[in-house]
């Protein structure tokens, strides 16, 4: 289990949501949090997302997040980090606003309180990573890379700025020349991004696998990257035979901002071949392997949000689940409306919480 310093310890939320006000210390392994629906319980799942990304998994509207009638929400967290300090991180929404202070200091940039507080989210709507369109699984891979990859995010800035200037141009029915000025920059900036992503896909795929090996025995686990262009061309000579249609279009066709991935099941297309319960189960392994392979990589692991564990998932899968879970000594939580069927023998360090109408109170053992 991961030790008392490490993930988030404590957490106070004020008027987000239908939380009026909740002040919580939480475990330092599983956190089990259970409610009928529409209680609440999801809203403090959202609450920890929002304290470590600064949006919600729920809406685009973040004014949606300050509770009913008042000006403002507010979520305070105290951080335990691996090297033994505790940090405090904190939010503010107001109408049009955000106050975000890491450390006592307004933040400057998301990938700071990132690389501090990382978080991964099991919801219903992460089945958009099978589901989905590529935008949902471009996401997801450069959120993983911007963690494990420090060069990565230097090589995405690169290649959206580039790929900004001569979409601009496009637009703007430039010359050609003024259009392809931007190519050497832009085929320079997306090599890097394609080698890391299929890198980091290549090291995903076996932590995945030996996932997926406890979640769906006997199946055979893959991932098929897809780079964003022809794969008899080089990137060079995918702007040069698609430049009249990127001109006709207004905007650049090939490239990276264009590539997807599939996740193959006994090489079938997971979301077209599987049950809802077994992409969930999927899914679920696939999370897994991202944080296991951030340890290996010596990257901090953050904490695990899973809403909703009974959704779909037997008893057997949910055990196996939580069994996965424990594994990675990192921080989870877990909402659902009855945990009396739940094994927790692999957690011998837990805590209970209960919501009803928006009020939290944690359940003594």
């Amino acid at each position: 289990m991961p030790t008392l310093a490490t993930g988030l310890q404590r957490l106070d939320i004020g008027q987000f949501r239908n939380i009026e006000t909740a002040r919580l210390a939480f475990s330092p392994g599983l956190n089990l949090i259970t409610g009928p629906n529409a209680a609440g319980k999801t809203s403090l799942l959202e609450a920890v997302y929002c304290l470590g990304r600064v949006h919600s998994f729920r809406t685009t509207d973040p004014n949606q997040l300050i509770r009913h009638g008042q000006a403002a929400f507010r979520v305070v967290g105290r951080v335990g980090l691996p090297d033994g300090r505790v940090i405090p991180v904190g939010i503010q929404r107001r109408p049009g606003n955000y106050e975000i202070h890491l450390e006592g200091r307004p933040l400057r940039r998301l990938s700071d309180l990132a690389g501090r507080f990382p978080i991964h989210l099991m919801t219903g709507d992460t089945a958009n990573i099978l589901s989905g369109g590529p935008r949902y699984r471009r996401q997801s891979l450069d959120w993983a890379l911007f963690h494990v990859e420090p060069g990565y995010r230097n090589a995405w800035q690169r290649y959206a700025r580039a790929l900004r200037q001569r979409n601009a141009a496009l637009r703007d029915h430039a010359p050609a020349v003024q259009v392809t000025v931007w190519d050497s920059e832009l085929v320079s900036a997306a090599t890097s991004l394609d080698r890391l992503r299929r890198d980091y896909l290549k090291d995903l795929s076996g932590h995945v696998a030996r996932e997926l090996t406890l979640l769906l025995p006997g199946k055979k686990f893959a991932i098929r990257y897809q780079s964003g262009w022809a794969k008899d061309l080089t990137l060079a000579e995918a702007l040069k035979k698609s430049l009249d249609k990127d001109r006709s279009r207004g905007y650049t066709q090939p490239g990276p901002h264009r590539a997807d991935y599939a996740v193959l099941v006994d090489d079938w297309p997971a979301r077209t071949h599987y049950s809802r319960g077994q992409q969930k189960s999927i899914i679920v392994g696939f999370l897994l392997g991202q944080v296991k392979l951030q340890h290996a990589l010596e990257v901090p692991k953050g904490i695990f949000l899973l809403d909703d564990l009974a959704s779909e998932l037997d008893v057997e899968y949910q055990a196996r689940v939580l069994s996965g879970l424990a594994e990675l000594e990192t921080q989870v939580f877990v909402t659902a409306i009855d945990t009396r069927s739940l094994d927790l023998g692999a957690w011998p360090v837990h805590k209970r919480f209960h919501v009803e109408h928006g009020t939290i109170r944690e359940v003594v053992q």
